[in-house]
């Protein structure tokens, strides 16, 4: 986004809105109508006794009986003709039958133009097909994969897909299906690369996010981004290298064309099928396992030893040998032709079922058995775990339109992976699916269809060649993520998943007859996929991809199985190929600005202004602290000053959880509404306590809301807090003539947390303190290693008998910043998920060693800090039932809850702690381990690593500023009547409740 655009905080910052339970409800009646609307236009739509089936091979077209009327050609000179669905010009083109007359399209509106073949034909007027025909999009840019599929009219009623074979794929093309493929491949790359056995594979249009951040925090994967002709020019990613992932690749699509590659060239642009570049990619590159996974779906534990138990855990199912024993659960007496898993894993609603399951088959209780036992398999024998989503879970546009959506799966303690039976099909995706090398041969999607249909008819190929060599599909006991889903129109995804509703139920009966003759998997493969292509499920390209496929694994070497039904560490890298590297945020140098805090927080009055002023804006501190802070030096700065007139109501203001009455408000307004120095500022800048800021809502200034804690500290009723949202709220929506305001927050804790009860996405404005940490080099020249903690190091109490740990207190009574960098390392035990003194600490490159979320997790150190509800602050826990989280919330747990309460939800939100965000810290277990890490860090590399996070956390924050005060209105002027200002600017009477 330039930092000129007019909406930076509106649609890019802002993409959640709140949502009110009543019109949730209205909407789920509405939808539900619409649905009722477009399955009757569907199944029920009116049809002529004419039969008219067009023929998509050979592009003869013949009416179904001898005794069909005479047509003619619509007369409207609006319409264009469709694809022609004639090959010669002696067959006539399909016409209307006099009786159904032509319905009226206004010539204002014409009907968009459609290529049409090389043989002429006139116009028609068919409603439903014939009419405006557009390039659908289920089958890519490609026009020769756009012709008119088998159009049938019935006066009396609808008719179905057939699924019956309408064309025939020429024999003389067959690459595999006729002999036996010979196994002596040759071994050859696409292209060099990272050698892992563990691969991430994901496709995206938009740049890194939380959901790919979060992967990157997996140990021992790596992770291959494939990019496409809509993604971003300037994709950089910016996460740091040797963090989590051995390697993270993004392939620009001019990286996909100099491979020079069959298979790769084959492929369509825009079009999700782009990932199976990354598939192949991760196969050449040493890959077991692949995670196949899309940017909208977060892992919900992602950090080493976060997971509460196995099941929550990616790892957990990944073998690590070859005779390795899979604990599943085994379904009892299943003979159903599907399988729908939704009901068994804890949807919490019924029906349920998952995108791509019959609609014939959602009521069907023999479809959803939730009869199962505790069984062992062969790990060897799994080709495919699909993981559950929470939030946003992957049902279908239907579902979405009469059921309650968003949900979570109900929790339980299961942990055992829930296998489909063998002979049953479900439909599983490509959002959050687990891919074994067993089974890599199934990752191809199809291309020829839409991408909401591609990864369905993936599973359902690819599950009926699993039995012919004995893998088996399951899903996993719990959901490891959570899906933010990008923005759908659920019109638009009906409309992408039409051959997903009138298909699938005839695909699955398909699949079951049908019965493979190659005497190699290969074969069969090829072999299926021409039967699919002429029943009319895809189209020939994916034949001739799949055949690409197929020899490309055979030149990577790929071991393929053999039928048993015969009839029936390394050292961290990232790796980043880009043509452009991100664009410099410009600020504007001739716009300088004025800003005010009056915050309470050392860090916050400290790291803000030295922030602000290094880019040549002023800053006002006011506040009762005055001039007292550890580091006063940053007050006598050009550009910062103290400012001593303080109105009675901010010299009330002494700690970070003070209500906030109507009086005072009014009263700090009348005091400072003809203040020179009010006047002269540009934006108001609030987070410790960010609820400050409500004090300056009537001046008709910006508002800049940075919460650096809770941002609800103070706010400790239900109507207080609801009032405070309310306001931010507002803020989030206001526009010209009122004050542009900004939403952020300064850690990714307090992101997520603004998130859970607004649904707004505040900007990362996260805490650096290097602007006023500089200048102060590492220089390691004593021996000790200081410790940061307030409760001692974890599991003893014990120094550390080689290097003498001291508590920085004891060595240093008021200790200087030059004081710490002559220290080899620090050892920070935190007591908060956001402190300024990890910040400060980690801005100065010392090598941090932190306990693990597994060693903090047992000694609740930030128990009472993670949430504005403890004794610390509100001290009010029957908040977290009555103040619920915004409907667009993707959290699974609640962020008040401790251990004791639910250790799955504490564990969850301190992974969005900054202690475990910051990359290249150490964690220890306890003090022996902490003991052996010590003894094997390289200091100097650590440090280095930390000065280079420090220079892109730098330049990221700066950007950042620089767009957001491009936004900011100088000169606005400070209303003289409060109750007319807040009725103009809030449409409010009042701003707080009391």
């Amino acid at each position: 986004m330039g930092s000129g655009s007019s909406e930076y905080n509106t649609n890019r910052l802002y993409r959640r809105v709140l949502h009110s339970s009543a019109r949730t409800k209205c909407y789920v009646l509405i939808g539900a109508a619409v649905v009722a609307i477009i399955i009757g236009i569907i199944y029920f739509r009116p049809r002529s006794k004419t039969v008219v089936n067009t023929e998509a091979t050979t592009g003869s077209t013949t009416p179904s009986s001898p005794a069909s009327l005479p047509c003619q050609p619509c007369p409207s000179s609006s319409l264009t003709c469709p694809t022609c669905p004639t090959t010669s010009p002696s067959t006539p083109c399909p016409s209307i039958p006099p009786s159904t007359p032509c319905p009226s399209v206004p010539p204002s509106t014409p009907c968009p133009s459609v290529p049409h073949s090389s043989t002429p034909c006139p116009s028609l007027c068919n409603t439903f097909k014939f009419s405006c025909q557009k390039n659908d999009d289920r089958t890519g840019p490609n026009p020769a994969l756009n012709s008119i599929h088998q159009v049938k009219l019935s006066g009396i009623t609808g008719k179905t897909f057939s699924g019956k074979a309408t064309r025939t794929f020429p024999s003389d093309q067959l690459k595999y299906s006729s002999h036996r493929v010979d196994h002596n491949y040759n071994t050859k790359k696409i292209v060099d690369g990272p050698q892992c056995e563990r691969w991430a594979v994901m496709t995206t249009i938009f740049s890194p996010d939380e959901g790919v951040y979060r992967q990157t925090r997996l140990e021992n994967w790596c992770m291959v981004i494939v990019g496409d002709e809509k993604s971003p020019d300037d994709f950089e990613v910016d996460w740091t290298p040797g963090e989590g992932n051995n390697a993270v690749v993004y392939l620009s699509p001019d990286d996909q064309k100099a491979m020079h590659n069959s298979f790769v060239d084959g492929l369509l642009w825009n079009h999700f099928g782009r990932k199976n570049v990354g598939f192949l990619y991760a196969i050449t590159h040493g890959a077991k396992a692949i995670w196949d996974f899309d940017d909208d779906n977060l892992l919900n534990f992602y950090l080493t030893g976060a997971a509460p138990n196995p099941s929550l855990s990616l790892d957990s199912y990944v073998p690590t040998s070859n005779d390795q024993v899979l604990e599943v659960q085994e379904l009892d007496g299943h003979t159903a032709t599907t399988y729908n898993p939704y009901p068994y894993l804890g949807a919490p609603t019924l029906p349920s079922w998952p995108r791509g399951l019959p609609l014939s088959h959602i009521k069907l209780p023999e479809t959803y058995n939730r009869c199962a036992q505790p069984a062992q398999i062969k790990h060897s024998t799994v080709a495919v775990l699909q993981s559950l989503a929470d939030h946003q879970p992957d049902v279908d546009a239907i579902f979405r339109f009469v059921s309650p959506i968003p949900f979570n799966f109900q929790r339980s303690d299961a942990t055992r992976p829930l296998m489909i039976p063998t002979r049953a099909l479900t439909p599983y995706n490509a959002q959050a699916t687990l891919h074994l090398k067993p089974g890599f041969w199934g990752l191809l999607l199809p291309v020829s269809v839409n991408g909401r249909v591609s990864d369905i008819w993936r599973s359902y190929f690819f599950q009926r060649l699993f039995w012919d060599v004995g893998l088996r599909v399951g899903f996993m006991a719990r959901p490891l993520v959570t899906q933010d889903r990008n923005i759908h129109s659920n019109l638009a995804d009906f409309n992408a998943e039409n051959d997903l509703y009138e298909k699938s139920e005839q695909l699955v009966d398909f699949l079951h007859q049908w019965e493979g003759k190659s005497a190699t998997l290969v074969g069969r493969i090829e072999e299926l996929w021409v039967a699919l292509y002429e029943h009319e499920y895809i189209e020939i390209l994916d034949v001739k991809i799949v055949q690409l496929w197929l020899q490309a694994l055979i030149d990577a070497g790929y071991q393929f199985p053999e039928l048993k039904m015969v009839r029936n560490s390394p050292k961290h890298e990232i790796v980043v190929s880009s043509s452009r590297s991100e664009e410099e945020a410009e600020c504007h140098e001739d716009k300088k600005l004025t800003f005010w805090t009056s915050d309470l927080h050392d860090g916050s009055r400290l790291d803000l202004p030295s922030l602000l002023q290094s880019m040549g804006h002023k800053v006002v501190i006011a506040g009762i602290k005055q001039q007292a802070s550890p580091f006063p030096y940053v007050f006598d700065r050009d550009g910062i000053e103290v400012y001593e007139k303080l109105s009675p109501t901010l010299k009330r203001y002494k700690t970070h959880s003070i209500a906030l009455k109507e009086a005072e408000v009014k009263e700090n307004f009348e005091f400072y509404k003809n203040d020179e120095k009010i006047a002269s500022v540009d934006a108001f800048i609030c987070s410790f306590p960010a609820s400050m800021c409500e004090l300056w809502l009537p001046f008709n200034k910006t508002i800049i809301y940075l919460p650096a804690h809770r941002y609800n500290l103070g706010r400790c009723t239900k109507e207080e807090w609801d009032r405070l949202n309310e306001h931010i709220a507002l803020l989030a929506a206001s526009r010209e003539p009122h004050p542009r305001h900004i939403i952020a927050a300064a850690s990714v804790y307090d992101q997520e947390y603004l998130k859970h009860y607004i649904g707004l996405e505040p900007l990362p404005f996260y805490s650096f303190s290097g602007f006023y940490t500089n200048n102060n080099p590492y220089d390691p020249s004593r021996e000790e290693i200081l410790l940061f903690s307030r409760i001692g190091i974890p599991g003893s109490e014990q120094p550390h008998p080689k290097y003498p740990i001291v508590g920085v207190r004891s060595l240093y009574k008021h200790y200087k910043l030059s004081d710490l960098v002559n220290h080899r390392a620090i050892v920070y035990v935190p007591h908060s998920v956001m402190s300024y003194t990890l910040t400060e600490l980690y801005s100065l490159s010392v090598p941090l060693f932190v306990p693990s979320i597994k060693s903090m997790h047992s000694t609740h150190c930030v128990s009472n800090d993670r949430s504005s509800l403890t004794s610390q602050y509100c001290n009010n826990m029957s908040l977290d039932g009555v103040m619920h989280p915004s409907i667009a919330s993707i959290h699974p747990y609640s962020p008040n809850l401790n251990a004791p309460e639910d250790r799955e939800a504490e564990i969850y939100w301190l992974q969005f702690s900054d202690f475990f965000r910051f990359p290249h810290i150490t964690y220890f277990d306890d003090a022996a381990d902490l003991q052996h890490k010590l003894e094997l860090a390289d200091f100097g590399e650590i440090h280095k690593l930390m000065e280079q996070e420090n220079q892109r956390k730098k330049k990221r924050l700066v950007d950042a500023w620089c767009r957001a005060t491009a936004e900011i209105q100088t000169g606005r002027k400070i209303p003289q009547d409060y109750s007319k200002a807040i009725q103009e600017l809030y449409g409010v009477n009042r701003l707080q409740a009391s």
